[in-house]
């Protein structure tokens, strides 16, 4: 997969995950598919493309909201690292998994923004409704990963973007 490629899924993503804020908003929590993203790439793609996009994520999603510029890149560096170093021994289509990766980088990624904001002049205390909206967020973005993942492999195979699979020989 090019570059190109990544950058124009990354784009079209994050608008995608802001036309649904607007439209959806559950218990003052938003959809969150960046994680679906990081999973997609860390999962399928080369170590320094997975890179690259947790840079690209992580400065698109900050961007998009009121915590400091480049806060996120940290989580899904951290995330694209882990999941790139065992892509070939990970069951890359299993549906619990996907799940279960995307989840962990939402929860990873408000842990570290409510870490940071902990550490700042004014410390936001942990209370039961930050960690009640973190699990949440976490949950949405688990459920919405595999479907995601699903889209977006099927967008690579109809531009030409998917690598081939080559073809077992018969003796």
């Amino acid at each position: 997969m090019t570059k190109s490629f990544l950058f124009a899924t990354v784009v079209l993503v994050m608008a995608l995950q802001c036309a649904l804020a607007a439209l959806v908003n559950i218990a003052g929590v938003k959809f969150d598919l960046m994680p679906a993203v990081m999973v997609f790439v860390a999962l399928f793609a080369s170590w320094n493309r997975a890179l690259f996009l947790a840079v690209v994520c992580g400065l698109l999603l900050d961007s998009l909201s009121f915590q400091g510029l480049g806060l996120s890149i940290a989580p899904f560096a951290a995330a694209a690292a882990v999941i790139n170093h065992f892509q070939r021994v990970l069951f890359r289509d299993n549906i619990l998994l996907q799940a279960a990766l995307g989840g962990a980088i939402s929860l990873t990624s408000s842990v570290w923004t409510w870490l940071l904001l902990a550490l700042s002049a004014t410390p936001l205390p942990f209370e039961f409704g930050i960690a009640a909206k973190m699990a949440l967020i976490a949950l949405l973005a688990a459920l919405s990963t595999p479907l995601l993942l699903w889209m977006l492999k099927s967008a690579a195979c109809w531009w030409g973007q998917w690598p081939a699979t080559a073809e077992a020989e018969v003796f």
